[in-house]
């Protein structure tokens, strides 16, 4: 690729034209051979003709040009406001990624009631583990903070359930009181008023997994109300999980917490986004079938649902997600009653058994203790071998020393068959879900997540370029009414990506996990080239919230 510049090229906001690229708009059309010019920031004009412009020309022959990428499902908004930790942010450019929506899993860096008491527990949350001080209160607030210091990609953000519920009455799983509970749909809509694109809820971890039906219908009705998303972590994405009753003996617990989403959204009507449809372990592989099966019945009948999911077999969630949920509602008085760890050891190596996950599949990425540090990176094998007690017992022994906060990376996430079966399926569109670990063992999908979207649509031929790029891009931006970027059309944002189809590659299968793809050549943010050949161009600051 050849980049062509005139005397002035360093002039700030200077014209910038991708030549003789493939334009993949992000529609869905056909791929179509054109010349496409930046200028002031926007996507000034697109043409198949010469465009006469005294700007830099990049020669992108044989290369894709697309809209930036839109992760669907992002934790990186615990990351954004942080200052510097650049490590923490290009991965996610280095995809391709643009454009992130967060706020996902029920929590979210804003949305909370004015000088609450809690704010430290919002911030020590299973996504940030206390990484991110967050001293402002509002949607309004952040999104002023991050505009003036500029940030790595531009942020779409979804009010949290969790958070808000937090910085109201800590983790007390009772259930709210009904002065809480008006407060908490204030604290929501407040939030999308401000520009939140709807609302999450993560049913898995506490404070989401004490949720009542009826605050879960509350929610659901204002967010249908606001006309919204509504995007769910259902309570569990394994054939059997600690403490988790079948509604019957033909039903695993996931299909069971997949189909309490999906009549969420039937007894209210809203807009329903089921949070990274996921399968632990090979036992919880064949429920793919019966969850794809259920998600088509709803579409059939009139729902309006998608799901967003990852290409990588891998995903981090904090040891308390191993733990029965009666477990969790007692807090850390738990760890001191025999008889409550007697129970709890045999749920949970009855779901292990269940779902034929080995202590090889499990690795510590951040132990969360100074005194245990030694485990960091290790398997959950290893540390039973170090430890001397079986993998359960070394799993409620770190869940214990690290007051639950422990960071695991989880293995055997998917197959390829399945994995397959999921990027196919008309609702799917893409995500990362993760954050990176450093310095610790990585979730591979915070490297390689999109690339290897691409690549295994490309190897398998399992969806044409088109429509790949368009789950990426336009149809997440519609899905999260993401108005200004998305698509490559005349006076839209300058989110922009390019790439070689043919050999666009993830590298995030090496046993450290944290190598950038290959083939992904340019990345531009309003305009600005971040990633030039390959490398990193500009300081990560051209992001914008999306209000």
């Amino acid at each position: 690729m050849d980049v062509y510049m005139p005397r002035d090229a360093g002039k700030e906001n200077q014209d910038l034209q991708l030549k003789n690229g493939l334009i993949v708009d992000g529609t869905g059309n056909k791929p179509v051979t054109a010349n496409l010019l930046i200028r002031s920031g926007r996507i000034h004009r697109i043409s198949a003709q010469t465009i006469r412009s005294g700007g830099v020309a990049i020669d992108c022959t044989g290369r894709v040009v697309a809209p930036g990428f839109i992760d669907a499902h992002s934790h990186l908004d615990w990351h954004l406001p942080i200052k510097g930790h650049d490590d923490l942010k290009y991965p996610f450019l280095a995809q391709g990624i643009t454009t992130v929506v967060g706020g996902n899993c029920g929590w979210a860096p804003a949305g909370l009631r004015e000088s609450t008491r809690w704010r430290e527990q919002v911030a020590d949350n299973p996504i940030s583990n206390g990484q991110l001080s967050v001293s402002w209160d509002t949607v309004e607030e952040l999104f002023d903070r991050l505009q003036g210091s500029g940030m790595s990609h531009n942020l779409a953000l979804l009010a949290g359930h969790g958070s808000s519920r937090v910085s109201i009455r800590g983790l007390d799983p009772s259930p709210l009181h009904p002065y809480e509970s008006k407060e908490l749909l204030r604290l929501l809509e407040v939030a999308m008023d401000q520009g939140a694109r709807g609302v999450s809820v993560g049913l898995q971890l506490p404070p989401g997994l004490f949720a009542h039906p009826e605050e879960l219908k509350e929610i659901a009705s204002l967010v249908k109300h606001k006309g919204k998303i509504l995007a769910i972590h259902p309570r569990t994405v394994s054939a059997a999980a600690p403490g988790h009753s079948l509604r019957s003996f033909s039903e695993t617990c996931n299909i069971a917490a997949l189909r309490e989403a999906l009549d969420l959204a039937r007894r209210t009507g809203v807009r329903l986004q089921v949070s990274h449809l996921a399968f632990l372990g090979p036992r919880t592989w064949r429920t793919a079938e019966t969850a794809l099966r259920l998600i088509d019945q709803a579409l059939s009948d009139g729902l309006d649902v998608r799901f967003d999911a990852c290409a990588v077999d891998a995903a981090v969630s904090r040891v308390s997600s191993m733990l029965s949920p009666w477990f969790l509602a007692r807090g850390a008085a738990a760890f001191e009653d025999a008889e409550a760890i007697k129970k709890l050891r045999k749920e949970v190596r009855r779901a292990e058994r269940q779902l034929g996950l080995l202590a090889l599949d499990i690795c510590v990425t951040d132990i969360s203790n100074p005194d245990l540090l030694e485990y960091n990176d290790k398997s959950l094998a290893e540390i039973s071998r170090l430890r001397r007690l079986s993998p359960t017992d070394a799993l409620i022994e770190i869940a214990r020393r690290s007051a639950g906060r422990a960071r695991l990376l989880f293995r055997k996430m998917g197959n390829d068959r399945l994995l397959a079966e999921l990027i196919r399926h008309r609702a799917c569109l893409f995500m990362t879900g993760a954050a990176v670990e450093r310095p610790h063992a990585e979730n591979p999908t915070a490297f390689g997540g999109m690339a290897r979207v691409l690549q295994l649509t490309r190897e398998q031929k399992l969806l044409p370029v088109e429509e790949t790029v368009r789950r990426m891009t336009g149809a997440t931006a519609e899905r999260f009414d993401i108005r200004d970027r998305g698509l490559l059309k005349e006076g839209l944002a300058a989110d922009i990506v390019v790439f070689d189809w043919d050999n666009v590659r993830d590298n995030s299968a090496a046993a450290d996990g944290n190598r950038t793809p290959d083939g992904i050549d340019y990345v531009f943010v309003n305009g600005r080239k971040i990633i030039g050949a390959g490398k990193k161009e500009s300081p990560l600051n051209a992001g914008v919230p999306v209000r």
